[in-house]
């Protein structure tokens, strides 16, 4: 018995020291991912055609979203995205360094998450008009309709949406999802992180939160006299009013999307 009960204590310590040194091992990678500067090609391939996008930035900047094998310098997967420190998108770029250099990982990061569109089944190619209201038009209900905008809800939490067409202005076609401030809750931080998914080169789409100005700090954080869009937007329903009275707020979101779809484009290109 005392044989027996020995070899089970020696399997059981090799076990605990594998497991620790795995650990270890996957410590160290993570830490040469975080610190990693050598540039890097990440190809996304669409659903609709043949063509991939491209995105060339230091290994650190896209984090963890990297999962397959880079083979010289290149990957390709479905998905990937590109890591800020938090404030950097929220009056992009709100913070300037953080777009040229690795993030520091042991403070809070957003980031930019990128995908290829997908048509609806057994089809070729997209309706025209808003993706999103076209394609996914089952999740989303009417609530008004004013100054030739619409407002939708999303599912039946409360969340609501705006799809804003590209035009003159706008780069491309976008949606933004927030949850309406709530005067009776006023702690909570939903109204606060304000989703937005945007199209990308046609067949790609990106996604980020911008964030009110609780979230940003120091000299990251707008003074009142700069009219901060997404500070706007929960100032509309404090005084319960709505987005579709307020133009400046939906352009404050327009100008954001503009300046970080032009980042973008600087680091990315379309392959056939």
């Amino acid at each position: 018995m005392k044989y027996w009960l020995c070899i089970l204590l020696l399997c059981l310590t090799g076990c605990f020291n594998g497991s620790s040194e795995q650990d270890k091992i996957k410590k160290l990678e993570e830490q040469r991912i975080m610190t990693d500067t050598t540039e890097i090609t990440v190809r996304i391939p669409s659903k609709l055609s043949d063509k991939k996008l491209e995105i060339t930035l230091p290994r650190c900047m896209f984090g963890f979203s990297i999962k397959n094998k880079i083979i010289d310098g290149i990957v390709e997967q479905e998905a990937a995205s590109i890591i800020f420190a938090l404030p950097t998108l929220s009056g992009f770029p709100n913070d300037e360094e953080a777009i040229h250099q690795c993030p520091d990982f042991s403070k809070p990061v957003t980031g930019l998450g990128f995908g290829p569109l997908f048509p609806k089944p057994y089809a070729k190619k997209l309706e025209p008009g808003n993706y999103w209201l076209k394609q996914h038009s089952y999740q989303f209900r009417l609530k008004e309709k004013k100054n030739n905008q619409e407002l939708y809800y999303i599912g039946i939490a409360g969340k609501q949406t705006m799809f804003v067409n590209k035009s003159d202005t706008n780069q491309q076609d976008f949606r933004i999802d927030f949850w309406p401030f709530d005067p009776e809750d006023i702690n909570d931080a939903y109204p606060h992180q304000i989703d937005i998914h945007s199209i990308l080169d046609k067949e790609f789409n990106v996604v980020y939160t911008v964030y009110s100005s609780r979230f940003l700090h120091g000299k990251y954080k707008p003074p009142v006299s700069q009219n901060y869009f997404a500070d706007g937007l929960i100032q509309i329903y404090k005084h319960n009013e709505s987005l579709l009275d307020h133009p400046e707020i939906v352009q404050g979101f327009v100008n954001n999307n503009n300046t970080i779809l032009d980042y973008i484009h600087q680091h990315s290109k379309i392959i056939d």
